[in-house]
């Protein structure tokens, strides 16, 4: 389905709201980015008008059905506590209207959620997290534009890397697991039930954390988590991880985190890239792969970025918006071809603004107002028309 207004136009019906109460608020500190490695911008402000329009209607998605593939965008958000609740609604409001007018079905959002250390016991929020009531408004605001919604925690990796410049969650290592596992179910506990009064349809566990997969743990974990949500667990396990076989976590739903490398020129062929993806997958299995779900999927708009789509910005890579493009349409083809559950494209900021979005100058890792954009609008759009 095409909608008739783009994501810029429905981002322009709304600043004018964002505007009002940013005055003097001051952006939060960065976050994790996701993938092996990287970091999100902090949100920006504007000044206030002396008052605010009211928005127009939430667009409305063609709602999910059980069978039907899962088309959504990740969100990750860093927050920013100055912010008063209504500029979070609003954001959250601009957010949904832009990701349905991708032609979308579903949203993602994670969460940051910090450690000292990779070897420390212990899992904590800071100012940077969206407390439990935050988020509750991009569920509200999810579910009234018929999206359907999964919550995902999402280990930051700030503490590990300043340890080791390589460090990454999937390779944390607690003195006490007894004790991590305690502190990570207290401090998901909130959330799950959030997730639960607002009517989302999967928590995602846990995400990339390979060091710790198979721990018996997770059992009790995902049973404690049951306990306070009803819909479908799930997990997230990086793309090494998957293609080396089960993860040891007790889930309903496993995705994964999906950034192969492809070992190709940046001028090579979408269908070469194509059959690098194919070739990773096949390592774990060969033809269909119904019921998996491509959590994460993504790459930066840069030189480079085939080698390692999942490291965002510090490669170094110079501006190439054709590159993300063709990784886009590939990974497209791919998922329809092997008959996946869905897609999650890597990254929306809570806090972007797409009607201001600069295509040659904002982080690589967007897609937004790129030629990305337009990659992801045309795959949902005709992938949605074939499973109807």
């Amino acid at each position: 389905m095409a909608h008739l207004r783009s994501g810029r136009a429905v981002a322009a019906a709304v600043s004018a709201v964002l505007a009002v109460g940013l005055a003097g608020c001051t952006p939060a500190g960065p976050g994790d980015a996701g993938g092996p490695a990287g970091g999100a911008p902090g949100p920006g402000s504007s000044g206030p008008p002396s008052a605010a329009p009211t928005p127009d209607p939430p667009q409305v998605a063609v709602p999910w059905r059980p069978g039907r593939p899962q088309l959504g965008v990740h969100v990750y958000w860093v927050d920013n506590p100055a912010e008063s609740e209504e500029v979070v609604r609003a954001k959250a409001r601009r957010v949904v209207d832009y990701v349905v007018s991708l032609d979308a079905n579903s949203v993602a959002v994670s969460l940051p959620l910090f450690t000292r250390g990779p070897t420390a016991s212990d899992v904590f929020t800071t100012k940077s997290t969206p407390s439990p009531e935050r988020v509750r408004i991009l569920l509200e605001e999810a579910r009234r534009s018929r999206l359907r919604v999964t919550l995902r925690p999402l280990l930051d990796e700030r503490s590990l890397i300043a340890a080791d410049p390589k460090g990454w969650r999937g390779k944390i290592q607690p003195d006490s697991r007894d004790r991590w596992f305690a502190s990570y179910g207290r401090l998901v506990a909130p959330y799950l039930e959030v997730a639960e009064e607002s009517g989302a349809r999967t928590f995602v566990i846990g995400a990339e954390l390979s060091s710790l997969e198979g721990d018996p743990r997770w059992a009790a974990l995902v049973r404690q988590a049951g306990r306070r949500f009803r819909g479908e667990i799930a997990y997230s396990v990086n793309w090494d991880s998957w293609v080396s076989g089960p993860t040891g976590v007790p889930v309903r739903q496993l995705g994964v985190d999906a950034y192969f490398p492809v070992r190709v020129s940046d001028d090579a062929s979408v269908s070469a890239l194509v059959a690098g993806w194919n070739e990773w997958l096949d390592r774990r299995r060969t033809g269909a792969l119904d019921g998996l779900l491509l959590y994460e999927v993504g790459a930066p708009a840069e030189d480079g970025a085939y080698h390692h789509p999942g490291v965002w910005g510090s490669a170094g890579g110079r501006l190439n918006l054709a590159v993300q493009e063709r990784w886009f349409q590939a990974v497209c083809g791919v998922a329809r071809a092997r008959r996946m559950a869905g897609v999650y494209w890597w990254k929306l900021d809570f806090h972007t603004d797409p009607a201001a979005a600069d295509p040659r100058r904002d982080v690589h890792d967007s897609f937004v107002g790129r030629p990305g954009e337009q990659a992801i609008r045309s795959c949902f759009s005709a992938w949605a028309d074939a499973s109807r």
